[in-house]
């Protein structure tokens, strides 16, 4: 079952974002949601998926708190309409270096979280 990451506030909407997580050729865990450009790093795999998370939350928070989300968002992709918020995607979201992963062996893994976004923050 996914993760979810509640920004703040009574969540009224949530949005499923698919994930990867890959081991790197230095034995290094990647969780990736292409996205939204992020990525944990750890020497396990939940170790990846617990940063990850972290680091998600930190991004969501500072750009709530600064007014930056939407705008961030669009220029990642996401179509913002009115009373719905969608992700691009996921192959327009770009996928960086995963198809050298793949050509090297590199194990790669489906993830995914759900967001829950607040009560009329994004959608006044």
């Amino acid at each position: 079952m996914p993760k979810i990451i509640s920004v703040s506030g009574m969540p009224v909407r949530s949005t499923y974002l698919p994930g990867i997580l890959f081991k790197d050729d230095q034995s290094y865990y990647h969780a990736h949601v292409p996205s939204l450009d992020i990525t944990g790093y750890g020497s396990t795999k939940e170790a990846a998926k617990d940063s990850l998370l972290v680091t998600m939350k930190t991004y969501f928070e500072k750009l709530m708190q600064e007014r930056g989300l939407l705008k961030d968002l669009q220029e990642l992709g996401w179509m913002i309409g009115p009373h719905d918020i969608v992700p691009p995607d996921l192959l327009k979201s770009g996928l960086g270096g995963l198809e050298k992963c793949i050509e090297n062996g590199a194990s790669v893994y489906q993830i995914g979280c759900r967001i829950k976004w607040p009560e009329g923050g994004l959608f006044r």
